[in-house]
């Protein structure tokens, strides 16, 4: 029973994951740790999980981040949870429904992997058994390059990139840890965005956009390329991919709205199937036991 759900789970979040494409929930990198829970704390560490994430929904949904902890001892969870700053709220909610469900592949059965974090391009989440929330790098950070390079001016591509990202790591500290912003030159315009995550300020959020810009230009001549920091996120482009105004834009035919809905209703269905699982398996293991 509970591998065939398991696999029913699996099958689901890819595909989820295949269906929706805004607002920029596309996925940057998941980067899951190395450390797994204890067999005899698996059922508490989900459960605290799930209370982690519920915990912590309603703080991005107020104000765009968050951050809990949620349990004791071995079995404790700390989790945090950021959007862009140029996302509306809305968009906001939708991206971090979307996010929650599929970080949920950190926690393969049987093997509950301690801490995750995944990287949209609208929004951010993370999860571990430690305190992390002002940590501004890691030993696991990504360096996420296009697969194609630049067609056109190499030398010029490279120049205002280098410029647009030296841009990025000196305002963005500077105007509450976010910032957009273009290079055009020689009729070549590349788009930017740098943003710290809401507890990583000052000078952590300057040394955390440092090290991307150093790493960054190792990109170059993609496309396109981002930094996944634990602190911070920044990315350049060919294309204007980010927002100029916060504001909420109008619903419209309700699509927004429904899509809310859906993504609400697939993520408590996740959550259920994966108590299903887990309380299905430590049952059957004590049968066997005995």
């Amino acid at each position: 029973m509970a591998f065939p759900i398991l696999r029913l789970l699996i099958f689901l979040c890819f595909f989820v994951n295949q269906s929706l494409s805004d607002p920029r929930a596309t996925e940057a990198a998941l980067i899951c740790s190395n450390t797994t829970a204890a067999a005899s704390d698996r059922q508490i560490f989900v459960a605290t999980f799930l209370a982690a994430m519920d915990s912590v929904t309603p703080l991005v949904s107020n104000r765009k981040y968050g951050s809990v902890v949620n349990g004791t001892g071995n079995t404790t969870v700390y989790a945090f949870g950021e959007c862009m700053k140029d996302l509306s709220q809305t968009d906001c909610n939708l991206c971090f429904a979307q996010c929650k469900t599929q970080i949920l592949r950190c926690l393969p059965f049987q093997r509950l992997i301690r801490g995750g974090r995944l990287f949209y391009d609208g929004c951010y989440l993370r999860y571990d058994d430690y305190r992390f929330f002002n940590e501004s790098t890691s030993a696991v950070d990504r360096t996420v390059c296009a697969t194609s390079d630049f067609g056109g001016n190499q030398t010029l591509f490279r120049a205002n990139v280098v410029e647009l990202v030296g841009n990025l790591s000196v305002e963005a500290p500077k105007n509450d840890g976010f910032f957009v912003g273009s290079v055009n030159r020689g009729n070549l315009t590349v788009y930017g965005l740098a943003q710290c995550w809401e507890f990583v300020n000052g000078s952590a959020c300057e040394n955390c956009l440092a090290n991307s810009v150093s790493r960054i230009n190792s990109c170059l001549p993609k496309e396109e390329g981002r930094v996944l920091n634990a602190g911070c996120y920044m990315r350049y482009s060919t294309q204007r991919f980010y927002n100029n105004s916060e504001s909420d834009t109008p619903a419209g035919n309700g699509g927004g709205s429904r899509l809310a809905i859906i993504l609400a209703a697939t993520s408590a269905a996740f959550a259920f199937v994966l108590i299903v699982v887990t309380v299905s398996f430590f049952t059957r293991k004590r049968v066997l036991k005995r």
